[in-house]
């Protein structure tokens, strides 16, 4: 139930933001109007990473490259949106949320904190997003 209303106040206070110089806003197109599993990532501009931006950019486009039209995803700075932080139980720069959704209540979350220092190995970070997700939302990802 609190994630419901959780998801709900999220939809509510925040739209979707783009990151420079990549955006997630193809993403979002959802053509049978189906019920999504949503990502997001979050970031915090007061307290910013060396290789945040760069990881950042990374992230959108891996989910560009393997999930579009089968989740929403959403890029929210910690400093704007405070009331993620213990919802999420967020920790350090950069988190990457997926959450689980059925019949628009949530089912559910994952996160991976750290990201900003796996990103030497471009291949290897790309198989450790797609694995984290997919293993995840194995089920809906499958419809």
């Amino acid at each position: 139930m609190f994630y419901t209303l959780f998801l709900s106040l999220l939809m509510a206070l925040c739209s979707p933001v783009a990151a420079n110089p990549l955006s997630l806003q193809s993403l979002y197109t959802n053509p049978e109007n189906k019920t999504l599993p949503e990502v997001i990532i979050f970031h915090n501009s007061a307290n910013p990473c060396e290789n945040c931006e760069k990881t950042i950019n990374m992230i959108i486009s891996i989910l560009r490259n393997n999930y579009k039209h089968k989740i929403r995803a959403y890029l929210l700075d910690e400093e704007r949106h405070p009331e993620f932080i213990s919802a999420f139980r967020l920790k350090g720069p950069l988190t990457l949320v997926v959450i689980r959704i059925s019949d628009g209540a949530s089912f559910g979350y994952a996160k991976l904190e750290g990201l900003q220092s796996d990103i030497y190995d471009k291949q290897q970070f790309s198989q450790k997003i797609t694995r984290f997700i997919d293993n995840f939302l194995a089920s809906e990802l499958k419809n």
